[in-house]
């Protein structure tokens, strides 16, 4: 059998490398079943601090008087909020505020430009058999799913699997409107996901055709789960598309 090829999007201010290895776990275990394909969302952000935040993706921290690192790596998004100014010139800039585990739900401009994205790295990449989303990533996939007749031929795929993921922008969509095969994988309470909850991710799960979504919850907060039974759940969702590979 030929292993599936997905796709996989990243979280708001991630990229496709630290993604990579975030989910280093589950494509080993899964090696047997799919290849895990990593792209960079096409808006690049500026680097916000604190008071000397520590991030494992710089190579220098802070000297008095300094930025607080250098040689960081680019962070990206799929969706942007209205204030977005454009393609980050890689200065640091202070936080004006505390940072919000609400942001995201004002991250809601910019969707053409992201899928138009898509679009290019299907017609150079693909094909992939399915699309992973996590966070932000989820949001955005959740999105392509809604249009995937109309972008039939341009972007397409058999199956999503939307990690801690939440709703934007799918105002017109009604529950159980969405028929892609759906795999819906969050924390089960709102301490154990304390970035995106746990409501949020069944409200995106809502818009999905029942008869062809399974929802894994957990209680490992904001990660894709790769400890049993999460891994078998996943191998058992993905087992049904490769029946038509081999």
């Amino acid at each position: 059998m030929r292993k599936l090829r997905i796709l996989c999007l990243h979280g708001f201010r991630q990229n496709a490398s630290s993604f990579k290895g975030r989910t280093a776990s589950l494509a080993k275990k899964l090696k047997n079943m799919a290849e895990l394909i990593f792209v960079d969302a096409p808006h690049e952000l500026p680097f916000i601090y604190q008071h000397s935040p520590p991030d494992q993706n710089c190579e220098s921290v802070q000297s008095e008087g300094s930025l607080p690192f250098i040689n960081c790596n680019r962070k990206f998004a799929w969706l942007v909020a209205a204030d977005y100014n454009g393609k980050s010139d890689a200065e640091w800039k202070m936080a004006k505020v505390p940072f919000d585990t609400a942001q995201y739900q004002q991250q809601t401009e910019a969707f053409d430009e992201s899928l138009q994205r898509l679009k290019t790295i299907f017609l150079q990449a693909g094909p992939f058999d399915g699309i992973l989303g996590f966070s932000q990533g989820a949001a955005m996939a959740a999105l392509v799913c809604a249009q995937q007749r109309k972008l039939k031929g341009e972007i397409d795929f058999k199956f999503a699997i939307l990690c801690s993921g939440f709703a934007v922008n799918m105002s017109e969509y009604s529950e159980g409107s969405i028929s892609c095969p759906s795999l819906h994988i969050f924390g089960n309470t709102e301490v154990n996901d304390r970035q995106i909850e746990s409501r949020a991710s069944r409200h995106l799960a809502s818009f999905f055709d029942r008869g062809c979504s399974v929802i894994i919850e957990h209680d490992l907060g904001h990660i894709i789960p790769t400890r049993s039974p999460y891994i078998d759940d996943i191998k058992d969702f993905l087992r049904q598309f490769l029946q038509f590979n081999t």
